[in-house]
C-alpha cells in the first residue's frame, strides 16, 4: 500500500485535521504520509508557521528537510540545479612499460656480449 498523496481539494481537510491533532498521533499520521506532496500542499495554501507546526515532532534532519522543501515550492528559496559530476578518465601510460622493457634488452645484449 502507498503512502498517503495531497493532490485534492479533500485532501486540504486532511491537513487541517492533521494541524489539530495532538502531536503523538499525528507523528504517526505522518508516517503514512507521502511528505513530498505533504510540503507541496502546504506550500499553495497554508503559512510557513503551519508547516512548522505540522512536523514538530519528528526528527530535527527530517524536519529541516520538510521546512526548506516547503520554502523551495513557495518560491522562498531557489530550486536547487542538479550538477553532474565531473569524471576525470586516466589514459593509460604505455612509455614507462616500452621504456623498462628496452633497457632490459640492451642491458640482456651488451652483457651476452662482455661475458660469453
Amino acid at each position: 500500500m502507498g503512502k498517503r498523496e495531497f493532490k485534492t481539494e479533500l485532501d486540504y481537510e486532511i491537513i487541517d485535521w492533521l494541524l489539530t491533532l495532538p502531536l503523538e498521533q499525528r507523528k504517526k499520521e505522518l508516517q503514512q504520509c507521502n511528505m513530498n506532496s505533504l510540503a507541496h500542499a502546504m506550500a499553495k495554501k497554508y503559512p510557513l508557521n503551519d508547516a512548522k507546526k505540522m512536523v514538530k515532532g519528528l526528527s530535527k534532519t527530517m524536519n529541516a528537510e520538510f521546512i526548506k522543501a516547503v520554502r523551495i515550492y513557495k518560491g522562498d528559496l531557489p530550486a536547487p540545479t542538479k550538477t553532474r559530476r565531473r569524471i576525470t578518465i586516466t589514459k593509460p601510460r604505455y612509455w614507462p612499460p616500452i621504456l623498462a622493457s628496452i633497457i632490459l634488452l640492451l642491458l640482456i645484449v651488451f652483457l651476452d656480449r662482455l661475458m660469453p
